[in-house]
């Protein structure tokens, strides 16, 4: 009976078992096998017996509780010790609190209601409501959204005052993805076309002829060159009335606006995490080619998180996370002294906290080349 009632466990959590590596998720269904050791006045044969069973649980956002789980366990024919049998049909539903601990590994505390049926009354061991509350320990297993749990609760029934401690062991799969990544459109790029040349004459009264003028309709009153095109001081390609760096070094590759032509290394993290997601690589990787194209340059890596946890605990986060960064681009070869990380920790959010989706937005860095 004890192998059947495992199978069974095992089977009904894989039929949920798509994988998601994101543990941004709106329920978890949680597979168990449990046991409980009895109040001996129940007068069963054997005291411990092996449950097993289902629960789903609803995770929550910006309340006191974590979870909302609602179970059902079915006990293994049970034999009193007049020699007759009983299953035991357990519905509980219970509030579920989590405390963090690592990354991965959390400690939980559970409290709620539940009803046990018995299918053949005897004795003490009756139909009854009663009250349970727990501990356990969970641990998230990385990149699949998956969770191993394991608890340890003390059950007392209102209708005989019966004290029975139950242990329980069960694997959690996710189910029902919160969001979904944005699609950007991307807008191809359309150059307009040249004007011809006008010949003789000063149609935009620049102060050069037409014939010569490779720049025809400047703008009135801006000082120009012989060849009638607006001045670039700084010969990087961008006229000194769109320059908003001015003073480029010479060889630098800049922008429209002329200034460095760099990427946004906008990087965001996963929860108490400073571990780089693979995703972001390329990103970093590019960034990195600016910094060795231009070796007179230097960058500032600015790291934030969201607001839970302690606002020293999340400064000394940010910080790790802007180190791991400029460790990244260390091993794509830039030296550390053209690198300075800062750690804001919680202050300076860009989206709500009161939200798994703004405190995942909060959980970023981002890298800026100093002009």
């Amino acid at each position: 009976m004890k192998k059947i009632i495992l199978t069974t466990i095992i089977s009904s959590s894989l039929l949920f078992s798509a994988s998601n590596p994101s543990k941004n998720y709106e329920y978890e269904v949680t597979g168990y096998a449990a046991g409980i050791l009895s109040d001996s006045s129940n007068k069963l044969k054997d005291d411990n017996y092996l449950n097993g069973g289902l629960s789903i649980a609803k995770n929550l956002e910006g309340m006191m509780i974590d979870q909302v789980e609602l179970g059902f366990l079915r006990s293994q024919s049970v034999e009193y010790s007049t020699g007759s049998n009983t299953n035991m049909n357990t519905i509980f539903l219970n509030a579920i609190k989590k405390y963090g601990i690592t990354d991965k590994l959390s400690a939980y505390g559970l409290a709620g209601l539940g009803n046990q049926d018995v299918s053949q009354e005897l004795g003490e061991n009756k139909d009854s409501i009663f009250f349970n509350w727990g501990l356990g320990l969970r641990y998230d297993i990385p990149y699949y959204g998956m969770a191993i749990k394991s608890d340890i609760r003390h059950l007392y029934a209102f209708e005989n005052s019966r004290n029975d401690i139950m242990y329980t062991l069960g694997l959690a799969l996710p189910l029902g993805k919160k969001y979904k990544e944005p699609i950007v459109a991307k807008v191809p790029l359309v150059e307009e076309e040249k004007k011809p040349v006008v010949i003789d004459g000063d149609d935009d009264k620049d102060g050069v002829l037409n014939s010569k003028d490779l720049c025809p309709d400047t703008l009135l009153g801006v000082q120009v060159n012989e060849n009638g095109c607006e001045l670039d001081d700084d010969n990087d390609g961008v006229i000194n009335r769109l320059d908003k760096c001015p003073n480029t070094s010479e060889g630098i590759k800049v922008n429209n606006e002329g200034c460095v032509a760099t990427i946004d290394l906008k990087i965001n993290f996963d929860y108490n995490s400073a571990k780089i997601n693979d995703k972001y690589l390329n990103q970093i990787n590019k960034f990195a080619m600016i910094l060795k194209e231009n070796k007179k340059l230097t960058a500032t890596i600015e790291a934030h998180t969201d607001s839970k946890g302690s606002n020293k605990y999340n400064e000394i986060l940010s910080l790790k996370r802007a180190n791991s960064i400029i460790k990244e681009l260390k091993n794509s070869g830039i030296n550390v002294s053209r690198l300075t990380p800062i750690g804001y920790g919680e202050t300076k959010p860009i989206a709500k906290n009161t939200t798994a989706e703004g405190r995942a937005k909060n959980r970023r860095v981002i890298g800026l080349i100093n002009q």
